[in-house]
């Protein structure tokens, strides 16, 4: 008996991955509506003239989903906007502004508009950073009309390899621009955002109810209910994450499976399946709007609603139908949701769950053991599914998750019921929900301290680097080639697989750069740089976020073999506070003489207390101090042993470092004054300039005493005043080529045979 092709099977399923491609080439390569418009018309003529019947026509659908997805991927990521400049902007506030601790807020402005000399133009929502006055704090809350002096900036993408990409994470939310500043603020009433306004309120309510009731344990039921994971301790999410079990800690399917189902309970006596249909729409419609319309929330409703509409027509549902239909429906609607974490996570789980063959157990109609074997599978399949995705956004894989996940499963679908129960009780009788939470609370304690406690454990969790995207490709075509919707062979399966796994991997290994590289990030009016010497990983400085740092780490699956903080401020340490949060082993510190007793920041002496507390050893270096790799040398030129005074400005004794890399000199100056650059001046070929290119530091005698050929600046791309005029044109003087991190993103010197080539990241362009 012939077997009917996958594309005539599920024509859905092969439209819904052209789709996703035509977002990710909309998205990735240059904006040209007017070609992709072309090919989606030629491609819906040819569908409309291919037999109705044959599997062409399915491949010519295809094109039409495919160039469909590049328009709205592309028109969603290049959205047209007015120059960046100061513009009077009015909108509504969609949420209360989030205080930071470095005293901004931040918040997002629904209907946002800002005045041009062409008149009022609308940009939808805006990011909105500022900082509330000391003596007259402006305020705003959630449905507040408000009206300010800002500058409109266009945010940037990822600057540095592996970095956060900010754009795209505005983008995601809708937001195409940002605004900063607050001047001449004016409250222009409070209209509100309509019916979001009564969930938002709903919301906050419902939220500080659940913390009245269950008091101190009120995170856990927080984070199930109404999808608030904030009030949770970090140690909290890190034990579940590195448990394999942070999926429960989002709203998804489990949740709003359990939840639905207790609706549908009461209702099958008294309602036929078509109202049931329609009652069930409308609490998802609710639910989903009381949680923001996340990706998981979505996505379970949408699988639900499909399922029960078949039920209703009586046709048996095809799961992988649905789970398209799904993905379809939503991306039609947000498509750059693909690139969003929880949506990959969401759909690759049940699309191991599917494509895997696993079911979700019926106890009632089975016994115990194959209720267990059930659920392993199960966790098995929605693990294989997010594995990707796993390990190019966390870097980790958790192998006690399998073991964890289906008693986990398990128990929360008792706890969840419990919370909600008491939580309805709470609400209408407080007295009567706070004796219930008396005996669910220590249940709470328990099951995060064993979920945390697990997680602890040594074979818990590993760290894997990022994939490169043919590995990534050779990988799903290895697991798709394993699914049951393969007809082939068991055989000719697993060769098949096995080759394209070991292709791919080969190939990776065998391409993977083994040349000397100098990293000098783009991280604001901060500063940061990694060198790598095969193996072996030096950080000089990891900025005042360390994210970016991390990233990198993680990506490559490297650790911090020594990290060298050139004084103590937080614009050049503060970021190892990320480093310690992502558990990347750290060598050794090096610090300048002295460090800790000059004027610096109490965090970063607080940070060093916690690189103690673990273990790492901290080294003082001076003057004629030297590190020695596999084929580069670290040099202290500055400060001079003996000659450090207490209690002076860090930046003085800031450390400074001739980088022999291979051939090829670097000086790094950290923050030194120009008062004492003298001091440090060496021979180099390439300058990493002091202090963001003040103008007190780097000299015409100490540029002359260095002669570099390239010089390398770190600072902000929004602020005017660094680099300073004066010391742009005093590099230019000596025909160095300057680098500005802030408008080239991350600098890379990589070095081979001795001849450095220089690589900017944002535009990729080398130079010898």
């Amino acid at each position: 008996m012939s077997v009917r092709p996958f594309h005539h099977q599920r024509p859905l399923a092969c439209a819904a991955l052209a789709f996703g491609l035509g977002i990710g080439a909309g998205v990735s390569f240059a904006w040209r509506p007017a070609l992709y418009a072309l090919g989606l018309v030629a491609a819906g003529a040819a569908t409309a003239l291919l037999p109705r019947l044959g599997g062409k026509r399915v491949v010519g659908a295809m094109a039409c989903f495919l160039f469909l997805g590049a328009l709205l991927g592309g028109w969603h990521s290049h959205p047209a906007l007015p120059e960046e400049g100061i513009y009077r902007v009015t909108g509504v506030l969609s949420c209360d502004a989030v205080f930071r601790e470095n005293g901004t807020a931040a918040a997002y402005l629904e209907n946002a508009e800002i005045e041009t000399e062409d008149g009022p133009a609308r940009l939808g929502r805006l990011y909105w950073t500022y900082t509330p006055d000391a003596e007259q704090p402006f305020l705003p809350s959630e449905g507040d009309r408000v009206s300010f002096e800002g500058r409109l900036y266009h945010p940037q993408g990822r600057v540095n390899p592996y970095g956060f990409d900010f754009r795209m994470y505005l983008l995601q939310r809708g937001v195409p621009a940002g605004v900063s500043g607050a001047r001449e603020t004016e409250l222009l009433g409070h209209p509100g955002r309509g019916v979001f306004s009564v969930f938002y309120h709903l919301k906050q309510n419902l939220t500080a109810r659940v913390r009245l009731i269950f008091g101190e344990d009120s995170a856990l039921p927080e984070a199930l209910l109404l999808g608030q994971r904030e009030q949770l301790p970090e140690e909290t999410l890190k034990g579940f994450s590195d448990a394999g079990a942070a999926h429960l800690l989002a709203v998804s399917g489990l949740h709003v499976g359990l939840l639905a189902g207790l609706l549908m309970v009461p209702l099958r006596r008294f309602c036929s399946p078509k109202a049931r249909l329609y009652i069930l729409a409308a609490f998802l419609l609710a639910y989903c709007a009381l949680l923001n319309f996340t990706a998981p929330v979505v996505r379970a409703s949408i699988l639900l609603l499909l399922a029960a509409w078949r039920r209703v027509i009586r046709r048996a549902p095809d799961p992988l139908t649905t789970l398209s239909a799904a993905f379809l429906l939503i991306l039609l609607v947000h498509p750059l949701s693909l690139f969003s974490a929880s949506f990959q996570l969401s759909f690759c789980a049940v699309l191991g769950i599917v494509t895997f063959g696993g079911s979700l157990p019926d106890p009632g109609s089975r016994g115990p053991g194959q209720a267990i074997l059930s659920a392993w599978r199960v966790t098995a399949a929605a693990t294989a599914g997010v594995a990707l995705p796993t390990i190019q956004i966390f870097h980790r894989l958790s192998l006690i998750g399998l073991f964890v996940n289906p008693l986990a499963c398990a128990f929360f679908s008792l706890l969840l019921p419990a919370y909600l129960l008491i939580t309805a009780v709470g609400c209408v009788w407080l007295w009567g929900g706070l004796w219930l939470a008396a005996f669910i609370n220590p249940v709470t304690r328990g099951v995060i301290a064993a979920v945390t406690w697990l997680g602890k454990l040594p074979f818990a969790s590993f760290r894997v680097p990022s994939l490169p995207w043919y590995c990534v490709a050779a990988a799903v075509l290895a697991l798709a080639l394993l699914t049951r919707y393969t007809v082939w062979p068991a055989k000719r399966k697993l060769l098949a697989a096995f080759l394209a796994l070991t292709v791919s991997f080969g190939a990776w290994r065998l391409t993977l750069c083994r040349d000397v590289q100098f990293i000098q990030l783009s991280a604001g009016q901060a500063d940061a740089a990694i060198l790598t010497d095969g193996s072996e990983t030096v950080l000089i400085d990891t900025g005042d976020y360390g994210g970016d740092t991390a990233d990198y780490l993680l990506s490559t699956g490297r650790r911090a073999d020594r990290l060298i903080l050139t004084h103590l401020h937080k614009d050049h340490c503060l970021g190892v506070e990320r480093l310690l949060e992502e558990d990347i082993p750290i060598g050794a510190v090096y610090l300048p003489e002295s460090a800790e007793e000059q004027q610096v920041d109490a965090q970063c002496l607080a940070l060093l207390d916690a690189l103690k507390a673990r273990g790492v050893p901290i080294i003082h270096f001076a003057a004629g101090d030297a590190l020695r790799l596999s084929r580069c040398a670290l040099t202290a030129a500055w400060p001079l042993p003996g000659t450090v005074r207490p209690g002076q400005d860090a930046n003085r004794y800031s450390l400074c470092l001739l980088c022999e890399l291979d051939g090829v000199r670097l000086l790094t100056c950290a923050d030194i004054p120009g008062d004492y650059e003298a001091y440090a001046a060496r021979h180099a070929d390439i300058l990493k300039i002091a202090h963001h290119g003040s103008k007190d530091s780097t000299g015409t005698d100490f540029l002359k005493a260095v002669s570099p050929r390239a010089a390398i600046v770190t600072a902000s791309p929004a602020n005017s005043r660094l680099p300073n005029p004066d010391t742009i044109k005093r590099i230019q003087a000596e025909n160095a080529v300057l680098y500005h991190t802030g408008k080239t993103g991350a600098v890379t010197i990589t070095v081979r045979d001795s001849k450095a080539t220089v690589t900017t990241f944002l535009n990729e362009k080398e130079q010898p």
